[in-house]
């Protein structure tokens, strides 16, 4: 939606930095507002308030954007297929950039509380907690390079923040208490707001280059 919204490059980074913030908002709330609600109310309690929010999102969806089926006018060039997109080398490499920035913190939250539980006899409360420095850094990561990786290059941008996700990877089983994962988490969570919010908007531009 805001690829089509926003048809200048550079505007297009800004509004996609500042919508991937509002991604960024919502995992800055959830783990620690998970952890906080299983140790007070018990595990089921989190996924109820989130089944009914998730409700009133959908309906506020309904009534502000009022989704319909959009037809092609007569003479119109069709949309490209799936198998079209995946021939094209660039629109796979920006992809796979999102994709394996993704799969480091998509890895740690089912596997890190397991881990601090088993070798740091870590409270209920702690276990979301210490995503908070991974949310906070991807919030400020992904509203300074929307606007900064049109400048540098995204590619640039994006290229450093897989690097930096790999390093911090690295640092966290090092980690012999929750402190130690406060700046490998903060390094995951800003780098990742490093490529998904330069690689987004050139995913973008990528398909406005040789498709429709």
């Amino acid at each position: 939606m805001l690829a089509e919204r926003y048809p200048d490059d550079r505007e297009r980074g800004n509004a996609m930095g500042l919508a991937l913030g509002g991604v960024a908002l919502g995992v800055l709330i959830g783990p620690p507002f998970g952890g906080i609600m299983y140790q007070i109310a018990g595990k089921t309690a989190p996924f109820l308030m989130l089944a009914f929010l998730a409700l009133g999102d959908g309906l506020l969806q309904l009534l502000v954007l009022q989704p319909g089926v959009v037809r092609p006018l007569e003479g119109e060039v069709e949309a490209p297929s799936l198998k079209a997109l995946l021939s094209d080398p660039y629109v796979v490499v920006t992809a796979g950039a999102i994709t394996f920035a993704n799969a480091g913190i998509a890895m740690l939250e089912p596997t890190l509380p397991i881990w601090m539980m088993d070798t740091m006899n870590a409270p209920k409360w702690q276990l979301g907690a210490v995503f908070l420095p991974a949310s906070i850094s991807y919030l400020i990561g992904t509203n300074v390079f929307g606007p900064l990786g049109h400048r540098i290059g995204r590619w640039l941008a994006a290229m450093i923040g897989l690097i930096v996700i790999g390093i911090s990877l690295l640092c966290i089983p090092l980690a012999t208490n929750i402190s130690h994962l406060i700046i490998p988490n903060a390094g995951v969570g800003f780098a990742i707001g490093m490529v998904d919010s330069s690689m987004m908007p050139e995913l973008g531009h990528q398909i406005g280059r040789a498709h429709v």
